[in-house]
């Protein structure tokens, strides 16, 4: 993970909960490959205080316009997909390289072909021909199985399974716990809720939940 000539120098965009997972796998990167990472601090528009961030002596640079001519990449540590997005589209438009971090625990398989800004918590599995757009988030202990094709902004909450030859459209959160059986499509922006099983196609911008996982009704 060095860059040409040196360490990576990256910031964290989030000071939340998220944001101190993201914080988690730089840190277990770095004890693995000493130097690999230059981990300048976190930005977040919410100016504090953060204690939790203190205590582990990690700088707030300041609000996300902190980064404007930092030479430094960027790691998404928020969860909301949507929001994920935005701010993906304002730091690329301001010339800012998206990191990739992979924790020491996780796994790729063969074949897999992933985009820029990619997070792979702890005990994550990503197996064989495994194709995912940008900022790509699979938390602790998900997993995703051969043959997936997953959009942008994609979030997999912990313990999540995603089965073979599953496409899910950009910005879907998949809830903790939820499995996804082989061969469904879920559309875009659409929520999985925590603990579902989903045995059938999910339209877009749906939010489904429960075991089989169904519509919730509109409000």
């Amino acid at each position: 993970m060095t860059a040409a000539g040196g360490p990576v120098r990256l910031v964290v965009v989030g000071a939340g909960g998220h944001g101190r997972e993201v914080l988690d796998v730089a840190e277990a990167v770095e004890r693995l490959d000493p130097g690999a990472l230059d981990l300048l601090g976190v930005v977040d528009d919410d100016p504090g205080p953060h204690p939790l961030l203190d205590r582990r002596a990690i700088r707030v640079l300041g609000p996300i316009e902190a980064l404007d001519g930092l030479d430094a990449a960027y790691a998404l540590g928020i969860g909301d997909p949507i929001l994920r997005k935005a701010l993906d589209e304002q730091l690329t438009e301001h010339g800012l390289a998206a990191a990739s971090l992979v924790h020491p625990t996780a796994s790729v398989g063969s074949d897999a072909r992933l985009g820029p800004g990619l997070l792979l918590a702890a005990g994550a599995r990503i197996t064989t021909n495994v194709q995912a757009g940008r900022h790509l988030h699979v938390n602790v202990n998900a997993s995703i199985s051969h043959d997936c094709v997953l959009g942008d902004h994609v979030i997999l909450n912990p313990g999540a399974v995603v089965t073979g030859s599953v496409t899910i459209g950009s910005g879907v959160m998949v809830g903790a716990g939820a499995v996804v059986r082989n061969g469904a499509t879920i559309g875009e922006d659409a929520v999985i809720g925590a603990g579902a099983v989903v045995v059938s196609d999910v339209a877009p911008r749906a939010t489904v939940v429960g075991v089989p996982a169904r519509p919730l009704p509109d409000p």
